[in-house]
């Protein structure tokens, strides 16, 4: 969405992990665990799957100091486990799944766990407030008691309930397109992705850009109910970003877009762009609708499928491109105004050897398409000497 983050949050190191784990052992509020890999499968399997797949039994916490050196010496690796009380704390106003036994923030690697490193990280940055993703709420209990170990003054907590769609359904799967990543696929601006987003959960008045946004925020405004993403509204709201967007501001934005789907927008010269955006810009509600125009016009030529080639191969048609060679020649300015295109086309109909299919088979001859947008915008973006030379390959396509 073109957000530039304000800080980077850097890897916790594996030393410093374990550093801080060394000091849960010898407060008691953590221990170390020398089971094997085959040991740990023998265990119960934990129906949540989290923070680890089976249900640890505690027993390296009853080993000997004399059995706990044997297993050393025959090369196990310890990792380092949070002790789990019997009783753990509840979590006021939230639904998350209690720790059921002692569970690893540091791997027999010397790595530490993703949860572990998250709550370092938050205890680094000195963190005031936490925003926590309601699907993660059943990390959360686990997460506070690794905090509540290091005897850190905890956050300020706010769950962030999860999007949901039109139908009610939460969404921001992989598969139901509704990602940041398959939007922006589809053609939406990152100014309307952030204004959509932004005010989802909160009012953010007038502010358009991130800095107008990050002045205003206040968490105490932010709604504790899910934002439903309207795609009607998103849809609405992406075409009133775009119709906003300065002129050097949109063409970049089409420019990237085709780039981004192989079309060569940026190999055309600078006003062939602009009049491109201009055309195109009129009926645009997403970017993804500029790709049929580059399908017709960023290519060397047009495609034909079977039937288009039968049409081509007919006598009429043969007879009607020649005609319209002749509007062709008729027009001024090299073709660049859809308005002289108009008077082209009428006059070409007006005189046409097949009036009542003068115009459909021209637009198979020149775009390969039997339907699509209207003929004079695609003539004037394709300009007289693009035209004759898909008129000389319809031509000679169909005498091969």
């Amino acid at each position: 969405m073109g957000i530039e983050p304000d800080e980077m949050a850097a890897p916790i190191d594996s030393r410093r992990a374990t550093d801080v784990a060394d000091q849960l052992v010898q407060a008691g509020t953590g221990f170390r665990c020398l089971c094997s890999s085959s040991e740990l499968r023998e265990m119960l399997v934990n129906p949540n799957a989290f923070p680890e797949p089976v249900i640890y039994d505690g027993r390296c916490r009853k080993l000997s100091a004399v059995d706990r050196a044997a297993l050393e010496k025959m090369g196990r690796k310890a990792r380092v486990r949070v002790v789990v009380p019997e009783q753990p704390d509840s979590i006021p106003g939230i639904d998350a799944i209690a720790p059921v036994a002692h569970f690893t923030i540091v791997e027999a690697d010397g790595s530490p766990t993703p949860l572990f490193s998250s709550v370092l990280s938050a205890r680094d940055a000195k963190a005031n407030s936490l925003l926590i993703d309601g699907r993660r709420v059943p990390e959360l209990a686990h997460w506070l008691m690794i905090a509540r170990a290091l005897g850190w003054d905890l956050p300020t907590l706010r769950i962030l309930p999860p999007w949901l769609n039109g139908n009610g359904q939460s969404i921001g799967s992989a598969t139901d397109g509704l990602t940041i990543s398959e939007l922006r696929a589809r053609g939406f601006h990152p100014a309307a992705l952030l204004r959509c987003a932004a005010s989802a959960g909160w009012d953010p008045g007038k502010a358009t850009t991130l800095q107008e946004m990050v002045a205003a925020f206040d968490l105490q405004s932010m709604s504790p109910d899910s934002p439903v993403l309207e795609m009607s509204q998103l849809l609405q709201l992406n075409g009133d970003t775009l119709r906003a967007l300065t002129e050097t501001d949109l063409v970049q934005a089409i420019g990237e877009h085709l780039e981004r789907k192989g079309y060569p927008f940026t190999d055309r010269d600078p006003t062939w762009q602009r009049r491109f955006t201009k055309i195109v810009s009129k009926t645009m509600a997403t970017l993804s609708d500029t790709e049929l125009w580059a399908s017709l016009l960023l290519t060397s030529t047009a495609d034909y499928d079977r039937d288009v080639a039968r049409v081509l191969r007919s006598p009429t048609t043969q007879a009607l491109i020649t005609e319209f060679e002749k509007a062709v020649d008729s027009v001024d300015n090299n073709g660049e105004d859809a308005r002289s295109w108009r008077v082209a086309l009428a006059d070409f109909r007006r005189d046409a050897s097949a009036p009542g299919r003068a115009l459909a088979t021209i637009r198979q001859v020149l775009t390969g398409q039997r339907e699509g947008p209207a003929l004079p915008p695609i003539l004037a973006l394709l300009g007289v000497e693009g035209c004759r030379q898909r008129l000389e390959k319809a031509r000679r396509y169909a005498t091969s």
